[in-house]
């Protein structure tokens, strides 16, 4: 990633990639953390209500808007991590025609 590590890149816009790239990695592991989190739950209250059946203690024992929450989540994420990636792609685009031929 030479746009990056080049000196002909303004500091102004390293800073700003890296700040992105640091948020990212932030709501990256919030949301790994928040599946994992609500994986393990519904796992023991499902484990709970077995006698029930598996049937009934799956219908019961998930939580349904979180579960709506969390794919909502995931979609987001996934929805502005391609537009971030595109953003970063024209930038590198633009750097390397101002650089020119190397």
């Amino acid at each position: 990633m030479a746009y990056m590590s080049e000196d002909g890149a303004p500091a102004e816009e390293r800073g700003r990639v890296m700040l992105a790239l640091f948020g990212h990695a932030f709501v990256y592991l919030l949301l790994t953390v928040a599946e994992a989190s609500w994986v393990v739950a519904v796992a023991v209250r499902v484990w709970r209500r077995r006698e029930a059946g598996v049937t009934t203690a799956m219908r019961t024992g998930v939580h349904k808007r979180t579960l709506a929450i969390l794919l909502v989540a995931q979609l987001t994420y996934v929805v502005l991590r391609k537009i971030g990636r595109a953003k970063l792609n024209r930038r590198v685009y633009e750097y390397a025609s101002q650089q020119g031929p190397a």
